[in-house]
């Protein structure tokens, strides 16, 4: 392809460079048979025309590199190439979209008073997760997920009905790092003792304690940190995470078809919420390694060093669903297929399940007084 020519040509100069590789992830990609705009099709991993079913093959690319952290590194602006920024004035999110493509509607929260806006400082991603789930997979997962939700109506799987289901990339930073620690740590072995005499005869449980000091090493690897105005962490978790270690060099011929959401928490923050995570880690780490029944303090000081991160564009499946006239709001990991979200609950399964938990425990008091009382 061109852009891998392009570093065969020794006398092309550095500006000229450049402006090819501008060239090409600015890329209009049109179908060549009906002049329809292709988008990424994940389940035949190509550029697909929706109208005609043409495909086009992708522009290779390799695997995403981590890039060297420091907090000097997003400082300066790094464009995208290729895509416009959008606003929402209802939600605030900022959504990028391919240059030739429009938005009636903001992708998260459905609003339709959006703006294009001027470039945002920041940084350029340098790894994207291109979309394995395809929009009729999706909804496939989305049925099962409906199906498996046991406090749900009876009718909700055949009533639901399912709105539009929107593509996005968003933000998610990774880091690769060494910790080097040292830590004190004061823990507990619990024991017994009788006492007393008679009737005051009893066991008490008592705890003996005890202080160690220890060092401790770990290699961090893709520790996920989201960077969505929209997605918090722990959506992130229950999502199953991302397999980010498969990330590929970012190219907007991904986006095509889709939006990306532009980061709301910088690089800086991210490694603070990381180094949040893998001090929990090694803290629990630490306790493992003793046979304590209680822990009264952890004491830690912890070194990170030769700290990589990449930027890299994770897929989600955003949509919304009514039940009589109600929205329930769902999304969907983009690799996995994977859900979470909000359901009806059925009054009527809930008073069977209390009922039934209360008759329980009638039961248990009426065999206890007719047999030990």
């Amino acid at each position: 392809m061109e852009k891998e020519k392009i570093s065969e040509m020794p006398d092309t100069t550095a500006d000229e460079i450049k402006a090819k590789e501008e060239i090409v992830e600015s890329k209009i990609y049109k179908c060549p048979s009906c002049g329809n705009f292709l988008h990424y099709d994940p389940e035949t991993k190509k550029l697909k025309c929706d109208y005609c079913d043409t495909t086009e093959e992708l522009t290779p690319v390799g695997s995403a590199v981590e890039k060297p952290y420091s907090q000097s590194a997003e400082e300066r602006f790094v464009p995208w190439r290729g895509v416009k920024s959008i606003r929402c004035r209802s939600c605030g999110a900022v959504t990028l979209l391919s240059e030739y493509e429009t938005s009636v509607k903001c992708p998260f929260c459905n609003a339709s008073n959006i703006v294009e806006t001027d470039e945002i400082p920041g940084l350029c991603p340098n790894g994207i997760l291109p979309f394995a789930v395809s929009k009729e997979q999706e909804h496939t997962y989305f049925m099962k997920w409906l199906k498996s939700k046991y406090l749900a109506p009876y009718k909700l799987k055949k009533e639901a009905k399912k709105q539009e289901s929107k593509g996005i990339y968003i933000p998610v930073f990774t880091f690769d790092s060494r910790c080097d620690g040292v830590y004190t740590i004061r823990y507990g072995e619990h024991y017994t003792v009788t006492v007393g005499t008679g009737k005051n005869r009893r066991t008490e449980t008592r705890t003996r304690w005890y202080i160690d000091n220890g060092t401790i090493t770990n290699l961090f690897n893709d520790v996920q940190i989201e960077a969505s105005k929209s997605i918090k962490q722990n959506n992130l978790h229950k999502l199953g995470g991302f397999d980010t270690g498969n990330s590929l060099v970012y190219h907007n011929q991904f986006i095509s078809g889709y939006t990306a959401e532009r980061y709301d928490k910088g690089l800086n923050e991210s490694w603070a919420n990381a180094v949040e995570l893998m001090n929990e880690q090694i803290k629990q780490m630490i306790i493992s390694r003793y046979h304590a029944d209680v822990i009264d303090y952890v004491n830690m000081n912890n070194n990170y060093s030769s700290t990589t991160y990449k930027y890299v564009l994770v897929p989600i499946w955003v949509f919304n669903y009514t039940y009589h006239k109600k929205t329930y709001g769902c999304i969907g990991n983009g690799r996995t297929g994977r859900i979470i979200g909000k359901y009806p609950k059925s009054p009527a399964k809930i008073s069977a399940i209390v009922l039934a938990a209360l008759a329980a425990v009638g039961l248990i008091i009426w065999l206890y007084i007719k047999y030990f009382m």
